[in-house]
């Protein structure tokens, strides 16, 4: 479970990097709960919808669970390492939060396609990508008011690292498993 935990404080550093900026615009206190958990539950949904369609295509494609998150990992890690840095005022609406909470939790379905390689409690692994991702978006939020935007590229490239500390090991327990 720890694995998963790493995996949910990755998936968070996009949502965490989008609630700084939003934090800079002076939410108030309710605004800030309806965006950090409009996160928490996108976080929570996506990787069981992921889960879902990657058993589908599983029964489809033999390829192995372990190489599939590689992939996934070092995609995502290097999509984040990327990404340019969004320039845009974060501007508060119910379809706006909505909008982002999707968004940034994109990666939370990418990982759902590859979790049960990794665990058999998808819902458990779904609600600690959930929280973690609802608290460190609040946190960010918090953050923001403060900081005004100094940590945003620093949280990304934290997210990628982690994602490729885990392609690594996804990696090794492929090797292992072939010895």
């Amino acid at each position: 479970m720890l694995s998963i935990f790493f995996i949910g404080l990755a998936l968070s550093m996009d949502a965490f990097s989008l609630s700084i900026s939003a934090g800079t615009t002076n939410l108030n206190q309710q605004k800030k709960l309806v965006l950090a958990t409009s996160i928490a539950v996108t976080h929570f949904l996506m990787p069981l919808l992921g889960v879902y369609i990657g058993y589908k295509i599983f029964q489809i494609i033999p390829l192995s669970i372990s190489i599939f998150n590689v992939i996934i990992f070092i995609y995502l890690g290097t999509v984040m390492l990327l990404k340019k840095e969004d320039t845009k005022i974060f501007k508060y609406s119910l379809i706006n939060t909505f909008i982002l909470a999707i968004c940034v939790s994109i990666d939370s379905f990418s990982v759902g396609l590859g979790l049960s390689g990794m665990t058999r409690h998808y819902l458990l692994a779904s609600l600690i990508f959930g929280v973690i991702s609802g608290i460190v978006s609040y946190i960010g939020l918090i953050l923001g008011e403060r900081i005004i935007g100094l940590l945003k590229e620093h949280a990304t490239k934290l997210g990628a690292l982690i994602l490729f500390l885990l392609a690594i090991v996804n990696l090794m327990k492929e090797l292992i498993r072939f010895n």
